[in-house]
């Protein structure tokens, strides 16, 4: 059996993750290609670690929640999968075990800036750390680690699409098979 390989994106809330998880999967199955998208707040959510709480939001709950995430990933991967995940899981612990252990990784690191995330805001998260309602918030109060050698960065462009992003992702990914 060929083994699969795991697309990581990674990147703090807002940065859009899994718009691009989502448009790189769909281009993927176009071409053929079994795919697997995970969503680290959906898998957060199934693995009972959605309440926010300093055990599931701090440091070591989501170090620990990422390295679960990546041995998903390289279960599925064995499987002969892509596995497309979208999650922050920004620690350099994680990113190293990934290298070692997932097949085929590629590291996908989306480099926003905070004014951006905090115009974004989809989920409220920003608004709400202000506010004083939550904190451990990664790129805030919680300090994560941008990833040393990622295998392609996207800077945020004003005005580039999240198709736009895909497509350069795409043909990146497609050199890289």
């Amino acid at each position: 059996m060929t083994k699969g390989r795991v697309i990581w994106i990674t990147g703090l809330s807002g940065a859009g993750k899994t718009t691009l998880a989502l448009a790189v999967s769909e281009a993927l199955r176009a071409e053929g290609h079994p795919v697997v998208m995970l969503d680290g707040d959906e898998l957060r959510d199934l693995l009972g670690a959605a309440s926010v709480t300093r055990a599931n939001h701090g440091r070591e709950g989501r170090l620990a929640l990422a390295l679960k995430y990546a041995r998903l990933c390289r279960m599925i991967a064995d499987q002969g999968c892509t596995v497309v995940i979208a999650t922050i899981s920004l620690f350099q612990e994680v990113h190293a075990w990934n290298r070692e252990h997932l097949p085929g990784y590629f590291e996908v690191y989306l480099k926003v800036p905070e004014t951006e995330l905090r115009r974004r805001d989809p989920k409220g998260i920003y608004r709400r750390f202000d506010a004083g309602e939550i904190c451990d918030v990664a790129g805030l109060d919680l300090p994560v680690d941008e990833p040393q050698s990622p295998d392609w960065t996207a800077e945020f462009v004003e005005g580039r699409s999240a198709a736009q992003q895909a497509q350069a992702l795409i043909a990146v990914l497609q050199q890289a098979i």
